[in-house]
């Protein structure tokens, strides 16, 4: 775990040229699965009022949890021009080292404002500034791990982002954005045939408390993303109550019951070689849980992964963060992981899924030739990109 890999970013022309050299817009795509190529470029222009852009500032400070509301805004994506779309900002650091200049990440709910209305099948995208990643492709790179895995997780593209706001913004551009699927309804029917689940992001949540038998209160720490059907909620109640409070006989016993510890074991494995501690390894925080339906299993899935590749600047040097034990890659706290770490048959799995990615999908050549493709799509984009040090890019 001690290798350390320099990322680099580029980008694809959103332009061809046909015989006599006359340029044509490419066509936009109709399907999710044509938009969401990660080496692909679109075009994305975003054009809100002045009065919606004053709005779009938080009123509760910059701080992390920062609340941010949506404005109407019209966006044009990949060549396609919808109105009335909802826009807010979003992140936490991200959006705090975007003070002062107008690259913030963007939410997009096409539907917000227009009932229905959706882009290739999406009713949300993420475009994410970057700003934090001076390589440019470090989420783009982490996702295509996911896929490669084939353990579920968000899609991605990228973007060269433009901004008009009358008065202010005549088309000014923001730069290069990676574009990340949103985990919602079209997401979870995609791979788990079924929206009708429960939906959490857990929010500074190592412990996996158990908290009780009324839903209400695990709302601040779980927070659902869908409604609670009264049977998927008794089902998380008995999930935490395991890990918090079960004999190690019991935990042992009944633990496969409720996630897929295979799966687990793979998608723990992933963020130690990603060294991606800004996650549920360190922080409780950045990923989803989805039981599909009651009496299931929970499904771990990935979420903000721009701070992987020991980049997560609370976490110590890089040096330090490369430099994980794989025996034990979280922190003190992080309960469900350490009883699950004391199960022979995890251990064991968790060693095998680390020793195949290193040897494959995490090899040195592998991941040289991922970081050369994707540093090939995004370069004429971060050279014209004023927000982004181009100089510290191709270094």
């Amino acid at each position: 775990m001690n290798v350390h890999f320099k990322l680099l970013a580029g980008i694809v022309c959103l332009w061809g040229c046909v015989p006599g050299g006359v340029a044509v817009e490419p066509v936009s795509p109709k399907t999710a699965d044509a938009f969401f190529q990660d080496t692909k470029v679109w075009d994305v222009a975003l054009t809100v009022s002045p009065e919606n852009y004053a709005a779009l500032e938080p009123r509760n400070g910059r701080g992390f949890g920062a609340d941010f509301e949506y404005v109407r805004a019209n966006a044009t994506v990949a060549g396609k021009a919808l109105e009335n779309v909802g826009l807010r900002y979003k992140g936490n650091s991200s959006f705090s080292t975007a003070h002062g200049i107008p690259k913030k990440s963007f939410k997009i709910d096409f539907n917000r404002f227009v009932k229905g209305q959706k882009f290739v099948g999406l009713t949300k995208l993420n475009l994410n500034n970057n700003v934090l990643d001076p390589s440019q492709i470090r989420e783009a790179l982490a996702y295509r791990l996911w896929r490669k895995l084939e353990l579920p997780g968000s899609r991605t593209a990228f973007a060269r982002v433009t901004l008009t706001v009358p008065g202010r913004y005549d088309k000014k551009l923001l730069g290069l954005y990676v574009v990340v699927e949103q985990v919602n309804g079209p997401f979870l029917k995609e791979r788990f045939d079924t929206d009708k689940g429960l939906l959490l992001k857990p929010e500074r949540s190592l412990a996996m408390p158990y908290l009780g038998e009324v839903f209400a209160e695990y709302e601040r720490v779980y927070v659902p993303k869908s409604n609670a059907k009264p049977r998927l909620a008794k089902r998380l109640m008995a999930f935490t109550r395991l890990v918090s409070q079960a004999d190690d006989a019991a935990f042992a016993e009944q633990i496969g019951d409720f996630v897929g510890l295979g799966q687990l074991a793979k998608f723990t494995a992933a963020h130690t070689v990603l060294s991606h501690l800004d996650s549920f390894l360190l922080r409780g925080h950045n990923y989803y849980l989805y039981l599909p339906k009651a009496g299931g299993r929970f499904a771990f899935l990935p979420w903000d992964m721009n701070s992987t590749f020991a980049s997560h600047r609370s976490a110590g040097s890089p040096e330090q963060q490369f430099d994980l034990s794989v025996k034990q890659p979280f922190t003190r706290g992080q309960r469900f992981l350490e009883r699950l770490m004391r199960l022979k048959s995890f251990r064991e799995s968790y060693g095998g899924e680390l020793k195949k990615l290193v040897g494959t999908h995490f090899s040195r050549e592998a991941i040289g030739r991922d970081m050369a493709e994707l540093r090939k799509a995004v370069e004429p984009t971060v050279r014209e990109d004023e927000y982004s040090d181009y100089r510290e890019f191709v270094e």
